[in-house]
């Protein structure tokens, strides 16, 4: 196990990843990962968790390969004998709450148009079908998840309604982030298609983007829960700081992979997390459910952006929807590159200098290969799956439970 895996596996402040970590020792990954509080911090109200590795024997998942659960104790939910549904799917558990969801958010973003104007056009373009609603349907799991803890699931009517425009805002706080991103990026594809800067213009996605997001800040309005405003603003504060963090780059080479990943948690992860925070909030469980159904969020959605960084190595442009090796040509270092410079130190100085020197990308893109960075990088993943199971543990038995374990597969094995 690399050193530098011993300096990642650590305790992460919700909003800023990189105050009030505690180191871990790293354990085999065959072994899960399970949650325990610590001391709190005082810059967030829920506090921080440190991951403590707790060896335990596998589980077998209904209608998946062999993976680990959370903690052995007998307390522990067994979910290959839950009464909920065998091998049950996330997606499918949602389909029928989430199926109409793009045709509502197109009918939200042509009614808020004084005029049918090429804006909504442009609004409209990255609500295709074509992206995977993974966060939309983890956000909604969730809440069942936590509206079952609670025994109120007979009780859902305006609970679920209000669950599922949590959802439907985290999709369009994603698209409106995709938009800026491939502003920012100059991208030239998305999703197998021309990018929404090159269809149009730099200006008129941009303001195509800003008006996504103020529409789904009115349907958040909508929800009725000022906690729940709390929350998700907090989403766009980390969405800021991540996209501002990835233009900078750390000399210091020990704190470069501390920086990924508190950019990758502002990014990716803070979304996921804050969404489930919402839905559980809105389900009435107790603030410590609450927290418990955060660090799913937040630990799925880590190992998602983990796996995301891996795919740009490992996986071809057409299957991919954009091109390959795109964050090395955008000068960034991502896990595996991070992984692999300890192996080969000459990659410091091309993440210094952004590989901006010619065959710098080549370069780097073949140490990778050669390094066991792509594997350290899907072991960390794992890692943060099964800290993500963990949080579950703590919750009823349900199909949502069983869904959301088997959501953590899908997402480590994901091709696209």
């Amino acid at each position: 196990m690399s050193r530098l895996l011993h300096s990642v596996a650590r305790c992460v402040c919700h909003s800023s990843p990189s105050r009030h970590i505690t180191t871990i020792p790293s354990s085999p990954i065959r072994h899960i990962t399970s949650l325990t509080p610590v001391s709190r911090c005082s810059s967030h109200p829920a506090g921080c968790s440190a991951i403590l590795v707790k060896p335990c024997r596998a589980r077998q998942l209904p209608a998946r390969r062999t993976v680990t659960t959370a903690n052995c104790q007998q307390a522990a939910a067994d979910l290959s004998t839950t009464s909920c549904s065998q091998g049950a799917d996330a997606f499918s558990l949602v389909e029928s709450s989430l199926g109409g969801m793009l045709e509502e958010i197109h009918m939200e973003l042509r009614a808020q148009l004084v005029l049918d104007t090429e804006m909504g056009e442009i609004a409209r373009y990255y609500f295709d079908g074509g992206g995977k609603a993974v966060r939309p349907c983890i956000a909604l799991c969730v809440g069942q998840l936590a509206n079952c803890h609670n025994e109120n699931i007979e009780e859902q009517g305006d609970r679920v309604r209000r669950q599922k425009q949590v959802a439907i805002v985290s999709e369009m706080i994603h698209t409106a982030s995709l938009v800026h991103d491939d502003i920012l990026d100059h991208a030239e594809t998305r999703r197998g298609k021309e990018s929404v800067n090159v269809k149009w213009d730099t200006r008129r996605s941009t303001m195509a983007g800003d008006y996504i997001l103020a529409v789904g800040s009115r349907l958040l309005s909508q929800v009725g829960d000022k906690e729940v405003v709390v929350i998700l603003s907090q989403v766009l504060a980390d969405l800021v700081q991540g996209e501002f963090m990835q233009l900078q780059n750390k000399e210091d080479e020990s704190e470069r992979f501390e920086h990924y990943l508190t950019k990758s948690f502002n990014k990716t992860a803070s979304l996921m997390a804050y969404s489930c925070r919402a839905n559980a909030v809105l389900a009435g469980v107790s603030s410590t459910m609450v927290e418990h159904a955060f660090q799913y969020g937040r630990n799925i959605g880590i190992a998602f952006q983990l796996v995301d960084d891996l795919l740009d190595f490992i996986v071809s442009a057409d299957q991919l929807g954009k091109p390959a090796a795109a964050d090395l040509k955008l000068g960034l270092a991502t896990a595996p590159v991070l992984f692999a410079a300890e192996k080969f130190p000459e990659l410091n100085e091309m993440i210094g200098r952004r590989f901006e020197e010619e065959g710098d990308v080549e370069r780097a893109f073949q140490l990778v290969q050669e390094s066991g960075g792509l594997e350290e990088t899907k072991e960390l993943a794992k890692k943060h799956c099964e800290a993500a199971i963990a949080a579950l543990e703590h919750f009823a038995d349900s199909e949502y439970k069983t869904a959301l374990v088997d959501m953590c597969d899908k997402v480590l094995n994901r091709m696209k």
